[in-house]
């Protein structure tokens, strides 16, 4: 273990100089660690032996010489370090060899000293550390400088050696045997160098052709949710994909119930008819939320990968999931992934894979399936939003035709009425001409006019509500008016008041300014029908609370009750036109549907807060007058 973080330490800090990865091209991390390398292997392994031999020799010049261009070299993978422009120190260092050698060898006897051949490794770095360019400077920098010894003297510029006589012969075979040494360092710094970056560029092949993988996976979750037509269809046809593009042995689809358990779906895809064991095991099993690789996904809401190694519990008293793990690797499965499947934030499924070999680049394959998930989620919205469209399609017919029958009905029921009001008042004045007459007869005439009236009274009533529902524009602006919510919530009660039962309290709270510009005869019309709402809900006996203020930039009016709430299936209804919980005769479906229209084309909304058991509270939220 030591060895190893060694070996890491050494890579790391003193070959790649502690730049991070990434950090520069590869190309430019190939020549820091050839720089790195070189710099510290010529420092350590020719460097530090010349200064020993010229500290013998006692040539002071050349040994402050080495010393400063040894220093100038660590100097250079310092600011390499810190600066990471590889290519000025890679100039750098060669010019302080250059320099280093020109100094060298005019102390030593110029161009036909044995030292003059540690000159051509100038040429053979700036290849190794540079490019083509570099190679091709510093070969003229060399041959500039050589030809620069061997034409001076001609013109009188003697190089004369400060080597002793008699250290000249072994001074030349270790200048030899130094010159070799470097030249081979520089080799190896830049096999080595090159080996590496060959590494590299392996990995990120290998990482390209898994990344090219990943992106096949979305492209088949992307076709299976574009070419579906229903939700489930998009997950049998991506899982089987899936399965086909990753090799993966089997799949599988878990649905979320009511009760919040996972269980099988029927949806299954395998490849092997050998699998037949477990699948008929995966569609008796359901997972609880958090329980289970399947139960995890759904309630952490991210893929879940495991591997089956060292999961198995041997002896007669292990559980039937252990048993099924022992069964999968038996059949040469090795690893599981369970991918969440994401409606409106919800996971209503869950996909279960096996893998006959274990997954590798785990966090990078859970991100890639969380977008899958994702994708797939889509679908259902899609799904979901084209019924609610084509819901929506089949209502604005429904409107038209009601707003047709609404007008014929109409007419006629206005003649009734007004014939029936005329026949009351004319019944009226005979029944006082026939008093003494058969009394209880003339009753039932009575009672039979009042009970028409009322039909009557009843079907104008729900002809109007039709009408309203059919008619989806808003009344012209000019006849809005500013008014206080307070004022006609309080209207709305006095109209409806007589309805409520002598165990009803009605309570009234006004607090701050609740003036808005709006239709006020459609509000008014909002606030009889969530009233009326109210105290069918609390029955014969209950509390209805009734009031308004202001929330920041809007206005609300409450009207809340004790009655027995509204489940979550119903809230999510409550608007739909013509559904009601009422019973046949009671309602028609339309009065919250009215409501909730008006309430849009004011520019609020109506809100709902309610839970089984604990009432009921409407809330309309309108912009404020001065908002």
């Amino acid at each position: 273990m030591a060895l190893d973080e060694l070996r890491r330490f050494i890579a790391n800090e003193i070959v790649d100089l502690g730049i991070p990865e990434g950090a520069l091209s590869r190309e430019d991390m190939r020549r820091t660690r050839i720089i790195s390398i070189t710099s510290l292997a010529l420092c350590t392994f020719a460097g530090l032996p010349s200064v020993v031999q010229f500290l013998r020799l006692g040539i002071p010049l050349l040994t402050v010489t080495l010393l400063t261009a040894m220093t100038a070299a660590m100097l250079n993978l310092v600011a390499l370090r810190a600066w990471r422009r590889p290519r000025v120190a890679a100039y750098v260092g060669v010019s302080i060899l250059c320099s280093m050698l020109v100094v060298s060898n005019t102390v030593t006897g110029g161009f036909y000293d044995p030292n003059f051949s540690w000159l051509y490794l100038v040429p053979l770095a700036g290849a190794a550390l540079l490019d083509m360019r570099g190679a091709v400077v510093w070969t003229a920098v060399t041959i500039a400088v050589s030809i620069a010894f061997w034409i001076l003297p001609g013109f009188g510029v003697e190089f004369t050696s400060q080597i002793p006589e008699s250290a000249r012969e072994g001074n030349a075979l270790f200048n030899r045997v130094t010159a070799l040494c470097a030249i081979g360092i520089l080799a190896l710094s830049f096999v080595a160098g090159q080996r590496k970056a060959e590494r590299e560029l392996a990995d990120a092949h290998q990482d390209l052709m898994a990344e090219t993988g990943y992106v096949q996976l979305l492209m088949h979750a992307a076709v299976a949710a574009n070419e579906a037509r229903s939700f489930e269809g998009a997950m049998r046809d991506s899982m089987r994909r899936i399965c086909e593009t990753m090799n993966w042995m089997a799949g599988h689809i878990y649905f979320s119930s009511e009760d919040g358990a996972l269980g099988t779906s029927g949806i299954i895809h395998t490849r092997d008819p050998g699998l037949a064991e477990l699948e008929g095991w995966a569609r008796r099993q359901r997972y609880e939320p958090g329980v289970g690789i399947v139960g995890l996904a759904a309630s952490e809401g991210r893929p879940q990968i495991v591997d089956l190694e060292d999961r198995v519990e041997r002896g007669p008293s292990v559980s039937t999931a252990h048993q099924a793990i022992a069964t999968a690797q038996q059949k040469g499965i090795r690893a599981a992934m369970a991918v969440p499947v994401f409606v409106d934030g919800e996971v209503p499924a869950v996909m279960l894979f096996a893998s006959p070999a274990p997954l590798e680049d785990r966090e990078r394959l859970a991100s890639v399936f969380a977008l899958i998930g994702s994708q797939l989620g889509r679908v259902a919205e899609r799904t979901a939003l084209q019924a609610r469209m084509q819901q929506s399609q089949k209502m604005e017919a429904v409107g038209q035709l009601a707003a047709g029958v609404a007008h014929e009905i109409n007419n006629p029921m206005s003649y009734v009425r007004t014939n029936l009001h005329t026949l009351r008042q004319e019944w009226g004045e005979l029944r006082s001409k026939l008093t003494g007459e058969d009394d209880e007869r003339l009753a039932d005439f009575e009672e039979l006019i009042d009970e028409s009236l009322e039909g009557v009274e009843r079907t104008i009533s729900i002809v109007r509500d039709v009408k309203e529902f059919s008619h989806n524009g808003v009344v012209n602006r000019d006849e809005w008016q500013t008014i206080a919510l307070s004022e006609l919530l309080d209207g709305a009660l006095r109209v409806v008041s007589s309805q409520a039962g002598p165990g009803v309290s009605l309570e009234s709270d006004h607090q701050g300014d609740s003036t808005c510009r709006c239709a006020p005869n459609q509000i008014r019309q909002v606030f009889v029908n969530l009233i009326v709402n109210a105290i069918q809900a609390v029955g014969g006996e209950g509390r209805i609370q009734l009031s308004t203020g202001r929330d920041g930039s809007e206005i609300y009016a409450r009207v809340e009750d004790d009655g027995p709430g509204i489940d979550e299936r119903t809230r999510e209804r409550l608007f739909d036109p013509f559904f009601t919980t009422k019973p046949v005769g009671v309602g028609t479906g339309l009065g919250l549907s009215v409501s909730y229209e008006i309430a849009r084309n004011h520019g609020g909304q109506i809100v709902v807060h309610s839970e089984p058991g604990r009432g009921a509270c409407f809330e309309l939220r309108l912009p404020a007058e001065n908002a």
